[in-house]
């Protein structure tokens, strides 16, 4: 059974990225008969027009322009213009790996399965020694290991699904995203969480491979933001999702701070581990406290 993909890529003024990622594409899903690649613009002011224009000649890429800021909607608008079967979500800042396709096959040619995602690693570049393997997401690295899985989360950027999926668990939640002083994310995260309660699971394939153009984020400067973003995310997703665990965490931080402030009037720590681990449940907090004012 020959399987087909919409490969959408959402993006916003990043148009030097994009060039290099629709040509890594193409260079390296060279059965053209099996894809078709959508760019949607979500409202882009740079030369992103431009760049996907050099593309006129090529079938199978396909310009589109959502004008309704967020990546919610761009990737909504996404799946609603796809043509076929199988979604898959790919970032604009990425190198793909040749047997990208081969993999997703060797996947949907079972029926049972509904949503596979893989690696996101970093693309001519080191993760630095300071950030554990643990923490790797905080620079928007995901590796699961070297086993074929399910798990409870993919990334955003190297995630795949049935558009049947879609259907049944409803488009991407267009309140995730930037939030009054909050840069939230996540948008994936909170579909995939709705899949699951639909009964999907999450498959996770080794070789399903991106490379992320991401040197920029290894410093401690962006990691110490994107760990009180992504607390301030994940308190978003629990607000709406889970009341439950949302009050044990609750719990859980505000005993965690107490204990960290215990600890630096004794010895201020030096280890960044805490240090980010801190600002991450800041972020939950300063949320939730937001969210209880209004």
């Amino acid at each position: 059974m020959s399987i087909k993909y919409s490969i959408i890529i959402c993006t916003y003024n990043r148009a030097s990225f994009l060039k290099e990622t629709i040509d890594s594409i193409l260079f390296h899903l060279t059965d053209t008969a099996k894809y078709e690649l959508l760019i949607v613009d979500n409202n882009s002011t740079d030369q992103t027009a431009d760049v996907v224009r050099q593309y006129a000649e090529v079938p199978v890429v396909r310009y589109i322009f959502e004008k309704n800021q967020g990546l919610s909607y761009a990737r909504n608008r996404g799946i609603q213009e796809a043509q076929y079967p199988v979604i898959v979500f790919l970032d604009d800042d990425i190198e793909i790996h040749p047997r990208y396709l081969a993999v997703l096959d060797s996947q949907y040619q079972d029926s049972s399965v509904h949503i596979v995602g893989g690696k996101v690693l970093p693309f001519e570049s080191q993760v630095p020694d300071w950030l554990p393997k643990k923490y790797f997401y905080l620079a928007s690295v995901y590796d699961a290991g070297e086993n074929r899985m399910i798990v409870p989360k993919l990334m955003g950027a190297n995630h795949s699904f049935r558009k049947e999926v879609a259907v049944k668990v409803g488009g991407y939640n267009t309140g995730i995203g930037p939030l009054g002083d909050f840069k939230l994310g996540g948008d994936e995260n909170e579909f995939l969480l709705r899949a699951q309660k639909k009964g999907y699971q999450l498959l996770y394939h080794p070789d399903l491979i991106v490379y992320h153009k991401i040197q920029n984020r290894f410093n401690k400067e962006f990691i110490l933001t994107y760990s009180y973003n992504i607390g301030a995310t994940e308190a978003n997703i629990d607000y709406s999702h889970r009341p439950l665990f949302l009050n044990l965490r609750i719990l859980k931080y505000r005993m965690e701070n107490l204990l960290d402030k215990l600890q630096s009037t004794i010895a201020p720590t030096s280890d960044f581990v805490k240090v980010f681990r801190r600002e991450h449940r800041k972020g939950y907090l300063n949320f939730i406290k937001k969210q209880s004012r209004k």
